[in-house]
């Protein structure tokens, strides 16, 4: 398999090269998307409870705008000419990537349903805890006790299935498969994960270092600047659109690794004309 450092260097010169091409589906698919989510999250707990459900609907859509733009990169870094060939291939694929992204959600809610479950056996209210609606409710130290044993063990799981499934977006671009990519996913990524694995730990670490200097330093500057408060201010407003910012990079990057990961797999496992 071809080193990931290198994989990793052709996804960012793949980025620096085509900057003018990605620049648009950047900004559609991820920045305004994420800033939007932040902001109609901020304003939610504010709202009724209808009201909150088709805030909660609209941030769902905007997923979905993510998963093509997510597409759309893909296309890009695995030779699709232009825009318009790859938003065109990424709005062929999004029906079966919508698809195995709910198959995949609903596989990682039931891991996480002994959660709740353990919350509700000791007698919590779950919803309430979810909802933020339970002031300043202190969890019982044998609960957490229980609940942190079980994140120990979920959060290696889900690290694992996430390193072996990372090329299933890929897959359903360009294989022209839908649930079949899980498979075909699991198979490319064969002996490969743990190398996998921690590529994808460091860059998430980078990752979530970057995205947390961006949202601190923003809100503290913004909010020196044009006061703080709770709810959707106008500083939250913008420091959602500096972190988004930064999130649309991690994305892009994150997009153009798996690209470029699946390509090299795929001309490694092409037998020799």
């Amino acid at each position: 398999m071809a080193k990931l450092g290198t994989v990793w260097e052709r996804a960012t010169e793949f980025a620096g090269e085509r900057a003018g091409a990605l620049a648009p589906i950047a900004l559609a698919a991820f920045v305004v998307p994420n800033a939007a989510s932040s902001c109609l999250g901020a304003l939610a707990p504010a709202l009724p409870p209808a009201t909150r459900m088709a805030l909660a609907g609209i941030i769902l859509l905007l997923s979905v705008v993510t998963l093509w733009g997510s597409l759309a990169v893909m296309a890009l870094a695995t030779g699709e000419p232009g825009t318009a060939s790859a938003a065109r291939l990424a709005t062929r694929r999004l029906g079966p990537a919508l698809l195995v992204s709910i198959v995949l959600g609903v596989v990682a809610a039931l891991l996480a349903a002994p959660l709740p479950a353990i919350l509700l056996a000791r007698g919590y209210d779950v919803v309430a805890l979810a909802a933020g609606q339970t002031g300043n409710v202190v969890i019982d130290p044998q609960t957490s006790s229980m609940v942190a044993l079980y994140m120990l063990v979920l959060l290696p799981v889900g690290l694992f299935l996430f390193t072996r499934l990372v090329l299933v977006s890929p897959v359903v671009l360009r294989e022209a498969v839908s649930l079949g990519a899980i498979r075909r996913s699991w198979v490319l990524t064969r002996r490969h994960g743990w190398r996998i694995f921690g590529t994808l730990l460091l860059f998430v670490v980078i990752a979530g270092v970057a995205q947390l200097a961006a949202r601190s330093v923003a809100g503290s500057v913004f909010a020196l600047l044009l006061g703080g408060g709770d709810g959707l201010t106008t500083s939250f407003a913008l420091t959602a659109i500096v972190t988004a910012c930064v999130q649309g990079v991690v994305m892009l990057l994150l997009a153009a690794f798996q690209a470029k990961l699946y390509a090299a797999r795929i001309a490694e496992t092409v037998p020799a004309a």
